[in-house]
């Protein structure tokens, strides 16, 4: 049986990706690997839409949302957490284990993050030194509006990072336009390749913060990622990054607004199976709908966890659920990275067949048929 993933990371790793990452080693310090940093990072900053370097970081996801607190501020530094999801939380967690203090900017889950209410938690809290806040929430699909966030802070000193790990490539995001200050991303999303790097843009605000800032750090510092730039600060991830080289060239092949495009077209389809198929979506705006996942709360009598069981174990298919409150309820169906139309058909034909054999009634195909008609409407 062959295996799929459907989740918001690791994504499928196309061949070409990993037969590049299968390339024999170069050693980290050798004009061969001198020459390979200096491509990728030619190729980086117009990804995040900034004029500075992007550094790489041989780390997951979390390790530079926790480096991004490490260097930008003190113990004792205020700082406002923008939360409408798990991941949101995570930095609220990041935020009080380095001793910063945390006010908490919630919002429901499945919710958009509200700038007015940020510009309101500023007000009131007008010593903060920094925001930190997610642009995709995997934890709900949820979209949050971080152009606005940053808007609200220029003129300011105060720091704004932007956990887009997810979200950028999928979206259009414009770190200098914008006025995001870190924004961090990682190689197992819109990248297509397997977790291991991840990726921090340091604006010249956040320069200025780290300069001043007196926390530890070392495997983490921003300014020894600055002192050893074009290299790698540490032995770096040598295969993922022969790999992200690729990756960067599969990306331009097909151009950012085609990349984008795709990935709107399998939400939308996505999102019109699952409605055929009596899910609702949890996302109610759908302005605010990410489009690396579709998630959906299940019909009357499906437990998703049981659902999710029967994916993985009669076809293969390795989908989440809902997190925290919404274990049992929630399915979260991944399209991001190299998926297709084709892809997408297969993932909801394991939906049917598991939702079949779990004994909820429904016209069979409805699903597929929804997301065929849905790609269609889009290249006729």
């Amino acid at each position: 049986m062959r295996l799929r993933l459907a989740t918001p990371g690791p994504t499928e790793v196309p061949q070409r990706l990993l037969l590049a990452g299968a390339r024999e080693i170069v050693h980290h310090r050798s004009p061969q690997m001198e020459a390979l940093f200096d491509r990728v990072n030619a190729g980086l900053p117009p990804l995040f839409g900034t004029e500075g370097p992007v550094y790489t970081v041989a780390s997951s996801g979390t390790g530079v949302m926790e480096a991004a607190v490490a260097n930008c501020f003190s113990p004792g530094d205020e700082v406002l957490v923008v939360s409408n999801g798990y991941f949101g939380e995570r930095f609220r967690d990041i935020a009080a284990a380095y001793g910063l203090v945390p006010h908490v900017v919630e919002s429901g889950w499945g919710t958009g993050a509200d700038p007015k209410r940020v510009a309101a938690a500023h007000a009131a809290h007008p010593g903060v030194k920094g925001v930190l806040v997610v642009y995709s929430e995997t934890s709900t699909g949820v979209l949050n509006d971080v152009a606005a966030i940053g808007d609200l802070f220029r003129g300011t000193d105060v720091v704004v990072v932007v956990d887009a790990i997810s979200g950028l490539l999928v979206h259009p995001l414009e770190a200098d336009a914008w006025g995001l200050d870190v924004v961090l991303a990682a190689s197992h999303k819109g990248f297509m390749l397997p977790p291991g790097l991840a990726f921090v843009s340091v604006s010249d605000r956040a320069w200025w913060a780290v300069e001043k800032a007196s926390g530890p750090s070392y495997y983490w510092s921003f300014d020894r990622l600055r002192r050893f730039h074009p290299l790698s600060s540490s032995s770096p991830a040598v295969s993922l990054v022969q790999a992200l080289e690729e990756s960067l060239a599969m990306l331009a092949e097909e151009g950012l607004p085609a990349f984008r495009e795709r990935h709107a077209v399998l939400a939308r389809a996505a999102g019109r199976a699952l409605d055929a198929l009596g899910f609702t979506p949890f996302v109610r705006e759908p302005h605010r709908r990410s489009h690396v996942i579709t998630s959906a709360l299940a019909p009357e009598g499906i437990d998703t966890t049981r659902l999710l069981r029967v994916l993985s174990e009669s076809y293969g298919v390795s989908m989440t659920g809902g997190q925290a409150h919404l274990k049992g309820r929630l399915i979260r169906v991944g399209h991001v990275g190299a998926v297709d139309i084709l892809d997408l058909s297969a993932i909801l034909t394991a939906v049917e067949l598991s939702l079949a054999d779990l004994g909820h009634r429904f016209t069979p195909g409805a699903g597929v048929g929804e997301a065929v008609r849905t790609y269609r409407e889009a290249h006729s």
